[in-house]
């Protein structure tokens, strides 16, 4: 309907002005607040599009890449923690060889000094070679022999292990 609120035009003829049931006056001043209140309006949309425009391409020009830089942390981190569960599977592994080593290197030497031999130690040595280890001590307690073993490890900061058994007659009752 011409002259209505809504419609965003003002009266700019006779015939609208009568078809107008305001009066002249008081629609002239109206006319006057729309046409003020479209200005704003258009001004606070055009501000707003240009303002928030150049902030939205500042903050999507500094988020360029940043998936490309999570990524590559991403992938860092999960080689980091591959590393660190490597190492340690290496020496759980490594300590178990040594105390197995280290039993049996026991139990040679234990037999070798039961059936009377001179040198007990000596076979411990061999075996401790025959399985990858090194003897790092041997020493014959009464009818114990106590030996310590050492296993190499692939770990830089843990170069070897080493573990400890005793073997000997046990007392029947």
């Amino acid at each position: 309907m011409p002259g209505d609120s809504g419609s965003g035009r003002c009266p700019a003829n006779a015939r609208d002005r009568q078809s107008n049931p305001i009066s002249l006056g008081f629609a002239r001043r109206d006319c006057r607040v729309r046409k003020e209140t479209e200005i704003v309006k258009q001004f606070v949309k055009q501000w707003w599009a240009t303002w928030c425009g150049r902030f939205m391409r500042l903050f999507a020009k500094a988020d360029e890449g940043s998936g490309t830089v999570s990524g590559i942390a991403l992938i860092a981190a999960t080689a980091v923690m591959l590393g660190v569960v490597a190492a340690a599977g290496n020496l759980l592994i490594c300590l178990h060889r040594a105390q197995h080593v280290a039993d049996l290197a026991a139990v040679a030497s234990a037999t070798a000094l039961h059936e009377g031999s001179a040198v007990p130690c000596e076979v411990a040595s061999r075996t401790t070679r025959g399985n990858g280890a090194e003897l790092q001590s041997c020493k014959i307690i009464g009818e114990d022999a106590r030996i310590t073993v050492a296993v190499g490890t692939n770990v830089p900061f843990a170069s070897q292990v080493s573990k400890s058994s005793r073997a000997g007659p046990v007392a029947c009752e």
